[in-house]
């Protein structure tokens, strides 16, 4: 993988007071980017890769192409490291409340105005990813001039690269930890990369930037006036330390260091990005033709750095986090879907059955409205012992089934509830549980009423409704192994 860093121009002095993005067109600032492409296969495995560098690797490691111009003129990477100077950026430590980002943009500019000298309208104010093992609610804010930022982003819109991260450039400093009495560099980054100096400084215009790193986020920068007879003296706060003039022998391997150091979403600057989510990158018909020619040279190199960075990132759990959200998602919807989908079937049922139910009442005689009205004023000759005589309807659809039944008796037509068809349904239903099981049966002129022999059916009243309902038979518990089949599949007969 190749690996663009690039050093953001320091803010004009004279722009201090601009207050949009044009404003800083004329102070000849989009030619000042320098960077730095470093392109070989070790660029971007993770430290934890088991991977050794030979001597070879030493050698690519080091080697690197630098240069001085626009953003638009600067080669493909595969990803891009954006260093902003730390003397425009300021990296405060405070307690943050624990807010969605929506409303935590909302707190950020009450939170700073202690820390300003002006208002906070003309300052970006951004919280950093917390750090791991630290609490949440302390978290480091970056404060960068609001069109300072707004016009460096409009530059890097045109870098021509999948992945662009802008950092504070003091997180290329190296830092000694308070718990850490000795620092230990990981052999396969000390192979290919320096420790990176605590202390860097940067001559502009007989002045002196210092840029010390603090903490794991945090580092402060200030200037000092160059005093050729003196040299550079630091704060007696910074010990022994000695400030390196920032070049790009030591910047840039310490880039690809941060960058494996940072890999995992447990270290400490994951997830770091000062570049807004709503960052765009140009893509016009020049960068797309040079972007595919450029793709084209380097697949097959691309291809094998590409193999051994995915056996890395199917190991981070930060990879998983957004496929996982999408699986819930989907899992959720399924979800909804099935129980919009049953209660529409619940819905469709209740439907069809008052249609039938209307089209049915419009249908009876008196005398089924008779018989129907008596049934729903005693007792259902259903729950006791055995009726003598048809039975009386309970249902507006019971007592219609038992008018066309009579009906089509009367003209001599046979039915589904005539003696002979119940008989065989009785039969159907009796070869699954035995020969021999039936003790006692009643015909009352449209249901059967029969009765097992006690312990020869094993089977509960549900198991032995559901098996008779398998067959397209409806059958009745009636207590004590006494069971109704009913004729016509029970249409129309609440169970």
């Amino acid at each position: 993988m190749s690996l663009l860093v690039v050093r953001c121009p320091l803010k004009p002095s004279s722009g201090a007071l601009a207050s949009s993005p044009s404003d800083w067109q004329d102070l000849a600032c989009a030619e000042r980017f320098e960077w730095c492409l470093i392109e070989n296969e070790f660029v971007g495995v993770g430290v934890g890769a088991g991977v050794s560098p030979s001597a070879s690797d030493h050698e690519q490691a080091l080697t690197f192409q630098t240069g001085v111009g626009t953003t638009e003129s600067m080669p493909y990477a595969d990803q891009a490291l954006v260093l902003i100077p730390t003397i425009d950026v300021r990296l405060i430590e405070a307690k943050v409340p624990l807010a969605n980002a929506k409303k935590l943009q909302q707190i950020l500019p009450n939170l700073v105005e202690e820390y300003l000298l002006s208002g906070a309208e003309a300052i970006s104010v951004q919280a950093l990813p917390p750090v791991p093992g630290k609490p949440a609610i302390q978290r480091t804010l970056a404060l960068i001039d609001r069109a300072w930022f707004a016009w460096l982003g409009k530059q890097l819109e045109f870098l021509l690269c999948p992945r662009v991260r802008l950092i504070p450039d003091c997180l290329m400093l190296d830092f000694i930890s308070p718990v850490e009495a000795t620092r230990t560099a990981d052999s396969a980054i000390a192979d290919i990369a320096t420790i990176a100096p605590s202390t860097s400084l940067l001559r502009d215009d007989g002045n002196i930037i210092l840029t010390k790193r603090t903490g794991e986020q945090l580092g402060v920068a200030w200037i000092e006036r160059e005093n050729i007879e003196q040299g550079i003296v630091l704060p007696s706060i910074f010990g022994k330390d000695q400030a390196v003039e920032i070049s790009w022998d030591w910047l840039a391997p310490s880039a690809v260091q941060f960058i494996q150091t940072n890999a995992s979403s447990k270290s400490a600057n994951f997830a770091l990005n000062l570049l807004p989510k709503t960052f765009k990158r140009q893509s016009g018909k020049a960068g797309v033709s040079s972007l595919s020619g450029l793709l084209a040279r380097k697949g097959a190199k691309k291809s094998n750095s590409d193999a051994a960075t995915s056996g890395m990132a199917w190991t981070d759990p930060m990879v998983w986090r957004q496929p996982m959200q999408w699986a819930l998602y989907g899992v959720v919807t399924l979800l909804v879907g099935f129980f919009l989908h049953l209660s529409w079937l619940a819905f469709d049922n209740w439907r069809w059955g008052s249609q039938m139910e209307l089209l049915a009442a419009q249908s009876l005689s008196p005398a089924s409205i008779t018989a129907l009205a008596h049934s729903n004023n005693t007792p259902s000759l259903i729950s006791g012992s055995s009726p003598t005589s048809l039975s009386t309807p309970t249902t507006v659809m019971g007592a219609f089934i038992k008018q066309v039944t009579q009906e089509q008796r009367r003209q001599g037509t046979s039915t589904d509830a005539d003696f002979t068809a119940m008989a065989a349904k009785l039969q159907q239903l009796k070869s699954v549980f035995g020969a021999e099981v039936l003790q006692k049966i009643d015909y009352d002129g449209y249901a059967i009423d029969f009765e097992f022999k006690p312990g020869s059916v094993k089977q509960s009243p549900s198991e032995v409704m559901q098996k008779a309902r398998a067959l397209g038979l409806m059958v009745k518990s009636l207590g004590s192994d006494r069971y109704r089949l009913e004729p016509y599949a029970g249409l129309g007969v609440s169970s």
